[in-house]
């Protein structure tokens, strides 16, 4: 028997006229005691949330007293569809379930005290739980309701993003791709123009500007497919020495711009068995970000095995010199749009976030050891 079905036979087949007649004797202190209570309790609540638990809270009073003086259950029902309502009302104010969960408590509390001072007595224990499960009963009718609007708030809201994330991969791209095309062949036709080149230099700094701009409309879609789950993984042997090669060639003139030397270690004829676009996703990320962070020294990119045993799987780790993560930065590294110290470097927050959900996919996971002012070592462990 379900508890909803538990409360209707309670409630519905025993009258407790008592304690409707002391419900209704208090109704107004109890309203004025919860009211009270809740400033008290939520100090954040404002004169229309007030308003509107004045409103609603004497409807469900009303079903609760109903309840207790009726042996049918058709009062018991409009008691969960009154508090029903009133879970739409706190969504729409902007409660979140803690507060309405404190809201019914302070009601049981106020309900009882005034209850029992109305009966110049102690509850007995059938009376006491039918108290407790007529507001037991409404919180989970008004819960519910809440929840109900909350998902339907998310849906609606994931439904916005992904239709917004189309039209940057669409749309806006297009056009963003267009432009640099003509920024190229204007540069071409000024390159032979002495007295234009410092023009065509502010050329190439747009197009730089565009094509940062389509790399973070790229991790937004990436984060999006991963999220959605949507990538279709295929597993295959990759050559890590060339997939390497790859990715820190991509890499290699942002690293030589900052005098930054790249060093890859790497097993002859290391293979993994993986899916090798998510795999560059990983490394491409991680790399872009030590490179990113990184003023001077090294960058060093290695491959080795879980064991001694070539069969267990990989770990790929990449080291970088920059100014390292503090220890209470790192446990939410990976949450999408959540950085540590930017350093005054663009970005917003989702290389390491892409990475991560990556590495699950692969069915491995991403680990970190950093020390400030020393620097950070990003670790690929991929179990076979």
């Amino acid at each position: 028997m379900s508890t909803e079905d538990l409360t209707l036979d309670l409630l519905a087949y025993h009258a407790f006229p008592r304690l409707a007649a002391a419900l209704q004797s208090r109704f107004d202190i109890i309203i004025l005691e919860w009211e009270a209570a809740v400033l008290r309790t939520l100090p954040a609540a404002d004169e229309l949330t007030l308003q509107q638990l004045r409103d609603s809270l004497p409807q469900i009073l009303r079903e609760i007293v109903s309840a207790f003086a009726s042996d049918t259950p058709f009062t018991t029902r409009e008691l969960m569809e009154g508090s029903k309502m009133h879970g739409e009302a706190r969504f729409h104010e902007h409660y979140n379930v803690r507060e309405l969960i404190v809201e019914y408590r302070l009601l049981r509390r106020v309900i009882i005290e005034q209850v029992s001072e109305a009966l110049d007595e102690r509850l007995d224990v059938q009376s006491n739980i039918a108290l407790n499960m007529a507001v037991d009963t409404a919180l989970q009718s008004g819960m519910v309701m809440f929840t109900d609007h909350l998902q339907q708030q998310i849906k609606f809201s994931t439904e916005v993003q992904s239709k917004y994330l189309s039209f940057l991969s669409h749309d806006l791209r297009n056009h963003l791709n267009h432009a640099t095309l003509h920024l190229q062949l204007l540069a071409a036709k000024l390159a032979h123009v002495p007295e234009c080149s410092d023009a065509v230099k502010d050329i190439h700094s747009i197009k730089r500007a565009i094509f940062q701009t389509t790399a973070g409309m790229d991790r937004l879609l990436q984060a999006e497919q991963l999220r959605k789950e949507s990538v279709e993984l295929r597993n295959g042997l990759v050559d890590l020495n060339l997939l390497l090669s790859e990715v820190v060639k991509q890499i290699s003139h942002e690293a030589k711009s900052k005098g930054l030397e790249l060093n890859v270690d790497v097993p002859e004829k290391a293979q993994a068995a993986s899916d090798e676009g998510l795999l560059t996703l990983v490394l491409q990320n991680l790399l872009g970000n030590a490179v990113k962070y990184t003023s001077r020294g090294s960058v060093k990119v290695t491959a080795r095995h879980l064991s001694d045993r070539e069969d267990i799987g990989w770990v790929l780790s990449v080291s970088d010199q920059g100014p390292g993560i503090a220890p209470e930065k790192l446990s939410h590294l990976f949450l999408a749009f959540k950085r540590g110290d930017t350093y005054g470097k663009p970005g917003v927050g989702l290389g390491l976030s892409i990475a991560s959900e990556a590495a699950k996919l692969l069915g491995g996971k991403l680990e970190i050891d950093s020390e400030v002012n020393v620097g950070s070592t990003f670790r690929l462990v991929l179990p076979r």
